[in-house]
């Protein structure tokens, strides 16, 4: 597998950096994201540049965005559901009194 070609390494499992080294979670304590989470190479933490830390801040970014909107759509279908299960309350409620 060529290095950069792919986030997780062939047979470890674990997350690399596109530089080839394996990627470490960090965590953003920035006015604009405080408490995210993000893969992010090790040599940054020493001062040193990768140039794959973007492309791992980009991906990240990406499958945080996919896990939203999946968890947008379940939300939205449990709130239809919320609703079918009151209205049918309602109509038994009111059957219940008509009896």
């Amino acid at each position: 597998m060529e290095v950069g070609s792919s986030s997780r390494g062939r047979n470890s499992g674990r997350r690399r950096c596109h530089c080839g080294l394996p990627a470490a979670i960090s965590q953003a304590w920035t006015d604009k994201n405080p408490g995210r989470r993000f893969y992010g190479c090790p040599r940054f933490k020493r001062g040193n540049e990768c140039k794959g830390r973007h492309k791992m801040a980009k991906k990240a970014l990406i499958e945080a965005r996919d896990e939203i909107r999946e968890k947008n759509r379940v939300i939205e279908e449990l709130k239809k559901t919320i609703l079918e299960m009151r209205n049918d309350e309602i109509v038994r409620q009111f059957e219940q009194f008509q009896l």
